[in-house]
């Protein structure tokens, strides 16, 4: 994923939005064609080809979306497409559960829902043509323009919800079996978690488009605390706690969301530069976020996982709060909010 989130800017000045987001599709289809007939290490190929056509896709589809948006609903259109993207993480679970198959058949839904993707893209125009004459811009022109304070405090929020979000779904499992919690505790647990991440990301995009970006982070990471602090202090199967979990995994994906709602602000020049920025920051902080927490539950006990959470959610609105209050001396302005 690194790799593709890396050369998308460039592949996507010399061929298109459109031709890299194709790229990606093709290898993430040749990635679940082959998966299914390989085995350890030869699994490591196919593994490696998902992630590339993640970070292609990643860079090129929503670069080139965001530049259709205007910044006054740019809230709104991250969070559908950030909702639509979480529905991933149920439907893919319910249809391997739901149809009791093995794996070579979930392999060929997951290449023929990808290769089902690539219909809609090219029947859209391209905004890939240039008058005649019209020299290539260098991919490395948006360097020129500062990254500015919206995507550096969408960068923070990112790298939180990074780490929240590797720690919770890497370690969650670990987590509910040191509680005593079955497999269909966990699951179903899981499940709410996914919820949340779908059906809340519209309502966190709408408000951080009335309220500002520094307001919608500060109220998502007070509430994630809060969602915390209820899940753990809830019993297993109550009311309180699918509540609780419904609103940590909305809180803990609506990061990712407001992490976007910055780049999809930013300077229109910069916006290949700022989309690769976030998305790189999101990528290594979830791969930080179940080592820490990992080493932690190891040395003090499984409740790190939570303690984790909960202190990542409080520092993040703490520190927007600081950071809105300093903008707002006399002489200084932000389009924060």
């Amino acid at each position: 994923m690194l790799a593709g989130l890396w050369i998308a800017p460039w592949l996507t000045a010399r061929i298109g939005a459109k031709r890299t987001v194709s790229l990606g599709l093709a290898a993430t289809i040749v990635a679940f064609a082959t998966i299914g007939e390989l085995g350890w290490p030869l699994w490591l190929v196919p593994g490696l080809l998902t992630g590339l056509g993640i970070g292609l896709r990643w860079i090129a589809n929503e670069t080139w979306l965001y530049r259709l948006v205007p910044p006054a609903s740019s809230g709104r259109v991250v969070g559908v497409h950030e909702a639509l993207i979480a529905t991933a993480g149920i439907v893919g679970p319910a249809l391997a559960a739901w149809c009791a198959v093995d794996g070579r058949v979930i392999f060929a839904a997951g290449a023929a829902f990808t290769a089902a993707a690539a219909l809609p893209l090219w029947l859209t125009a391209s905004d890939d043509k240039r008058p005649a004459g019209e020299p290539v811009k260098p991919a490395r022109s948006d360097r020129r323009v500062p990254v500015g304070p919206l995507v550096s405090l969408g960068m923070v929020v990112v790298a939180a919800g990074g780490i929240g979000d590797g720690a919770l779904y890497g370690l969650f499992p670990q987590f509910a079996d040191a509680h005593g919690l079955n497999a269909t505790q966990t699951a179903t647990l899981l499940m709410l978690f996914g919820t949340g991440g779908v059906v809340l990301q519209f309502p966190v995009g709408w408000f951080a488009d009335r309220a500002g970006l520094a307001a919608a982070v500060i109220v998502c990471g007070a509430l994630g605390t809060l969602a915390i602090c209820g899940f753990a202090s809830a019993a297993p199967a109550s009311a309180l706690a699918a509540a609780s979990a419904v609103l940590l995994g909305g809180m803990n994906s609506s990061y990712i969301t407001l992490g976007m709602v910055a780049a999809a602000c930013s300077e229109k020049a910069a916006l290949t530069r700022n989309m690769r920025l976030v998305s790189l920051t999101f990528t290594a902080s979830s791969i930080v976020g179940p080592l820490a927490a990992g080493f932690a539950m190891k040395a003090r006990g499984s409740d790190m996982l939570m303690w984790q959470l909960a202190l990542m959610s409080g520092a993040l609105a703490v520190y927007t709060l600081g950071l809105r209050e300093g903008r707002r001396q006399p002489g200084r302005s932000s389009s924060m909010g």
